[in-house]
């Protein structure tokens, strides 16, 4: 609107100029909403911090000048050495000793040994030329005298493959861990391992550690079923290019994956029974409310804090701002409050009572706001009042934290590999995904080589043996 039009509109009169102004004042509304939503980023929405714009996060550039240190290390900075090994750890050990004098360039002998000094100590790490063992097993017939010729059975252990236990836990760790293709796995088997093996065979190993791990994915099934303190998320996956869900539970000492169709109460059900009986932790999804209703919960506060943040730098109406920041404050007084138990200890009831006026601040902030001109506050307020009971779980039960961080630190790897693979293409592939997942999160909880592991697993179904002895003793540590 240039000057000229802007005079034509206040001689038009006072409801022409009326109406000017609450066109005007709509358009910058929903250009504010627009701009609000082009600025969501990963502290305000549940968008990923990998989708923040370039510089996001970075500090305003200062006029400092520049200072006269030098690149690298700092005088006085600590820096970080390989520890040396212990001797008895080493394959070999080499004495070294110097043949002249580094002074006078003289001859000297072993004789002149001080033994008041130690020598230096130098180790190298190398690896071995990579050579496979291959065995032959020659299976002889003998001719009965009833005339009826008898092959030998392949010996106990010895897998009617021609891989053995370790090439199969290979194939496994390298695709779910590392996230391999089939064909970069032929790849490097070849490479490596100097192991020739064809892209079909691959699958084929990893169908039979899927099959060999499957008791092993029951046991950690039944744990979490009974655990006190259950953290779960979701997230999305695909089956030959089918919408399905990949559920992550993550108890204190293991963690279970289960890739269902469905989004619904229906999987907590199939995997925890149709009650349960400990607290779970989770986002504000319908499906916890469903299955555990009036049960004990706990609501991920990094959801919550993120859902008011948005509507903080959103604007959408003064009433939005000023709840948003009185609940922040408040929440953020909260958390001092368990940051500091945390660090130093004390009683719960002690905690509980001095983030008592915190907590009845929120309710009478949510209370007020109910009757907000602005529905995006009122829905809030209503939600936050609906879930109350669930909000302040970590300050009562030990072993709940405030956030649901756990299982989405735990959930991460498989959407790393979602995005490379895109997906599974069969139930099969589905069985193994979500097996591999278990077990390797499970092991990494406890310190444990998820490599050695699959290989003892495997190594115990070729023989015929039960393998869940390994997965007692590792979720009794």
């Amino acid at each position: 609107m240039d000057r000229q039009e802007a005079e034509r509109i206040y001689e038009a009169g006072r409801e022409t100029v009326i109406a000017a102004l609450l066109t005007m004042d709509a358009r910058i509304k929903e250009m504010e909403q627009v701009i609000a939503r082009l600025t969501r980023n990963s502290s305000n929405s549940s968008r990923p911090p990998s989708s923040d714009p370039p510089g996001l996060k970075k500090k305003p550039k200062t006029s400092k000048k520049p200072g006269k240190r030098r690149q690298g290390g700092q005088p006085g900075h600590k820096g970080k050495k390989r520890q040396l090994l212990p001797a008895e750890e080493m394959d070999a050990i080499h004495d070294i000793f110097p043949l002249n004098c580094e002074h006078c360039r003289q001859p000297l002998s072993q004789g002149l040994l001080d033994p008041a000094r130690q020598p230096l100590r130098h180790q190298v790490i190398e690896l071995p030329p990579i050579i496979p063992v291959k065995t032959e097993y020659r299976l002889h017939s003998l001719l009965c005298p009833c005339g009826r010729h008898t092959i030998a059975p392949l010996p106990e252990g010895v897998p009617d493959s021609n891989f053995g236990p370790g090439v199969h836990a290979a194939i496994a760790y390298l695709t779910a861990v590392h996230r391999v293709s089939r064909r970069g796995i032929a790849e490097i088997m070849t490479t490596l391992f100097g192991i020739e093996i064809s892209t079909g065979a691959v699958c084929k190993a990893t169908e039979r550690v899927s099959t060999a791990c499957g008791p092993v994915v029951s046991a950690i099934k039944h744990y979490v079923a009974s655990a006190t303190v259950l953290n779960i998320d979701e997230t999305g996956w695909k089956n030959k290019g089918d919408r399905c869900y990949l559920w992550c539970f993550v108890a204190p000492l293991a963690v279970l994956f289960h890739i269902s169709e469905s989004r619904g109460a229906k999987v907590l059900r199939k995997i925890l029974g149709e009650t349960f009986a400990g607290i779970i932790g989770s986002d504000d999804h319908s499906a916890y409310n469903c299955y555990h209703k009036n049960r004990r919960r706990q609501l991920c506060w990094a959801h919550l804090i993120r859902k008011l943040k948005a509507l903080r730098d959103d604007r959408s109406s003064p009433h939005a701002y000023c709840f948003a920041k009185k609940m922040l404050q408040e929440v953020g007084a909260i958390f001092s409050c368990w940051h500091a138990f945390q660090r130093s200890g004390g009683s719960r009831e002690q905690l509980w009572l001095d983030t008592a006026p915190m907590r009845e601040r929120m309710r009478e902030y949510c209370e007020i706001f109910l009757y907000s001109t602005d529905p995006l506050v009122i829905t809030r307020a209503k939600r936050t009042l609906a879930n109350w009971e669930n909000l302040f779980t970590f300050l009562i039960y030990e072993g709940v934290e405030p956030t649901n961080d756990i299982a989405e630190r735990a959930i991460r790897p498989s959407v790393q590999w979602r995005k490379i693979c895109f997906g599974s293409q069969s139930d099969t592939g589905l069985r193994f995904t979500e097996r591999m997942l278990s077990i390797v999160g499970t092991c990494r909880m406890h310190g444990v080589n998820p490599y050695h592991f699959l290989t003892k697993v495997i190594n115990a179904s070729f023989s015929g043996k039960d393998s869940l002895p390994d997965l007692s003793r590792l979720l009794q540590k």
